[in-house]
């Protein structure tokens, strides 16, 4: 291509010399291309709008040599660098450069296309009319797409795109290399999607809604597919993820909480079963206690009682330890009297301090309150458990329980904070025996279980109970010297409440006549229980009745009136459960309340609320035992038993 003009005789170097008309002036402004008109010595004779734009407004170009402002060399194969303008003056012909990255002087890089056009005049080479296209936004556009490309092409997933028929468009190579590791490469796509396939591109595009993590097994992998619809485009793109660790991880957690299901399931069951026939022995132990009989039977009897009480313990520091482990350790807030809580552990302690000439004394600080709000059962618990390990490893000497307020703990009226600490003058320990105490099922030598007996669990509930009650438990001890074991314990202050004129004991309404025995309805499958609870029911002065099964206690319910019914929880037919539906359903608009007490081997608080949303007015764990019965008999009726 040639350009050709027309010169006149006066005409200069200006652009008068190769412009001419109206319309080749409203071209050059007009097209979006810079175009330089260069002269035989590489310099600018002129450039259009678009050209100054590009080099800059404030800079002048008339004169410039077109080299210096593009630095436009190309390489030939003898790495020999050559000005396209003068290549295209040697051989006449267009000269292309496709791609140049040029700066302007403010550092705006460029990348641009530049096409060198011999200009000739009576077929003379006398310059170039250099064209120059910038290429920036539509590389960078081309770069993006390719960049975009690249992410799909070289994703690790597998990744997939369907047209509105079903058809597959594209599969990336994370697809292919899926397809090779499950060994499908010559199956066929189809085998690792779900047979359902096409419905789910169907539902995906019709609805314009994405579906995420359909799942699909295939060979030895799990792969969960997420469907994308392109509406605009009539297209669905599918993203794969890998998921079979994942899944096998789940799997293997749904199996731990089944596991720890069952094993919750069976602590439950045991301790029902375990329950159920201690209630029998510390029962009928309990009542031939009260018989007469030799010094050696009564030997005997308390004997039994007492290994029967050992292995409820046993029992109880088990479902505690599974308890704790299951992280359903919680606390209740009541009123505790801080010396009769400490008196009641002494009562069931003495026995066995006497039996070994021990003395337990009691040391409590003045300005340590009478009361206090806490857990009383578990703050019994810590405290029965240390002084009973006290006494346990103790041949001579004593026991000392302290209780002190911590300095500085008043000062915070939102907390009270007691120091507690148990003395003996026991064994003691080794500082490497200290240091494993307070694990589960450590003891301080292995041959302990075979000399003192016990899980080993006690220390270790004893230490989450103080930890829950937000404070800390340690020992110092000196072997052969005995030990010091010290807790703290955050309680709240006691809330003091007015006595209603409606208290128990007050109140001749409620307590009803004195001296009229109540008639009381024991449910119970477990012969045993029966005998036991009916004999502890009479020396209380009440009238019994029996039912054996959940459908004889509500039948003997709608034809009897009874002030209390004592309701044993699993039976066969009709537990207790629901027979306390059923007569709670019966109760509805009637004015009356039969006051039921749940008896129940299980010990759990899960339990408890079952209970209580069955409709039972209180709970009682088995064993039962005299004092509990008649605590919870005057608690329901309002009155004293003797």
């Amino acid at each position: 291509m040639q350009f050709n003009n027309r010169a006149t005789p006066d005409s200069g170097t200006g652009p008068r010399d190769f412009l001419t008309g109206e319309d080749a002036k409203f071209l050059l402004a007009s097209v979006p291309e810079a175009i330089f008109f260069l002269d035989h010595d590489n310099r600018i004779l002129h450039l259009n709008r678009a050209a100054q734009q590009l080099v800059g407004h404030a800079r002048p170009m008339i004169g410039v040599e077109f080299h210096d402002l593009m630095g436009c060399l190309t390489s030939l194969e003898d790495n020999i660098s050559q000005c396209p303008f003068g290549r295209m003056m040697r051989t006449g012909e267009l000269v292309v450069i496709p791609s140049h990255i040029w700066a302007r002087e403010d550092g705006t890089e460029f990348e641009l296309s530049l096409s060198f056009w011999p200009r000739s005049q009576g077929g003379v080479l006398v310059g170039a009319v250099v064209i120059v296209r910038d290429l920036t936004d539509a590389m960078e556009i081309q770069r993006d797409v390719h960049r975009a490309a690249r992410l799909a092409e070289d994703a690790p997933n597998p990744i997939v795109e369907f047209d509105a028929t079903g058809a597959m468009l594209y599969a990336n190579t994370g697809m292919l290399n899926l397809m090779a590791q499950c060994g499908l490469l010559e199956a066929g796509i189809e085998v690792m999607f779900p047979e359902r396939l096409s419905t789910l591109l169907r539902e995906c595009l019709s609805t314009d809604v994405s579906l995420s993590r359909v799942e699909h097994a295939v060979a030895d992998r799990v792969i969960a597919w997420s469907f994308f619809p392109l509406r605009n485009l009539k297209l669905i793109r599918v993203y794969g993820i890998d998921i079979t660790s994942d899944v096998a991880l789940r799997r293997a957690k749904e199996a731990a909480e089944e596991s720890e299901r069952a094993k919750g399931i069976f602590l439950a069951t045991m301790s029902h079963e375990l329950r159920t026939p201690m209630n029998g022995v510390l029962g009928c132990t309990q009542l031939l206690k009260d018989t007469s009989l030799s010094h050696q039977q009564r030997e005997l009897v308390e004997t039994m009682h007492r290994s029967a009480e050992a292995l409820l313990t046993l029992v109880n520091d088990i479902l505690d330890f599974s308890k704790i482990e299951a992280g359903k350790m919680t606390l209740e807030v009541a009123n505790v009297n801080l010396r009769a809580l400490i008196r009641d552990v002494l009562t069931l302690m003495e026995g066995g301090a006497a039996h070994k000439g021990l003395t337990v004394s009691v040391e409590i600080d003045p300005d340590v309150p009478e009361e206090f709000r806490g857990d009383p059962i578990r703050l019994r618990q810590i405290l029965f458990n240390l002084v009973g390990n006290a006494i346990k490893f103790t041949k001579q000497g004593g026991v000392t329980i302290a209780v002190a307020v911590v300095p500085g703990s008043a000062e915070n009226t939102d907390t009270v904070v007691l120091q507690w600490s148990v003395r003996d003058t026991g064994i003691g320990l080794t500082p490497e025996q200290q240091a494993q105490l307070f694990k589960a099922y450590a003891q301080a030598e292995a041959s302990t279980t075979r000399r003192f007996g016990g899980t080993g669990l006690g220390l270790m509930i004893c230490r989450q109970l103080v930890e829950l009650m937000g404070g800390a438990i340690s020992v110092v001890s000196q072997y052969g010297e005995g030990s010091t074991f010290t807790y703290t314990t955050n309680l709240l202050p006691a809330i003091h409440r007015e006595a209603s004129a409606m208290s128990i004991g007050t109140n001749q309404s409620v307590l009803g006549e004195p001296g009229m025995p109540k008639r009381v309805l024991v449910v119970d499958d477990n012969e045993i229980n029966q005998v036991v609870v009916c004999k502890f029911l009479q020396k209380l002065g009440c009238q019994v009745e029996v039912a054996r099964t959940g459908c004889e206690a509500v039948e003997a319910v709608s034809r009897t009136t009874y002030d209390i019914v004592l309701m044993d929880c699993e039976m066969p037919e009709m537990n207790g459960y629901e027979a306390t539906r059923e007569i709670r359903r019966r109760e509805e608009g009637a004015v009356n309340h039969l006051p039921i007490i749940a008896l129940t081997g299980h010990a759990s608080d899960e339990d408890a609320q079952k209970c209580h949303q069955a409709g039972m007015d209180k709970v009682v764990t088995k064993p039962l035992t005299l004092p509990a019965l008649r605590a919870g008999l005057q608690e329901l009726l309002g009155r004293p038993f003797s």
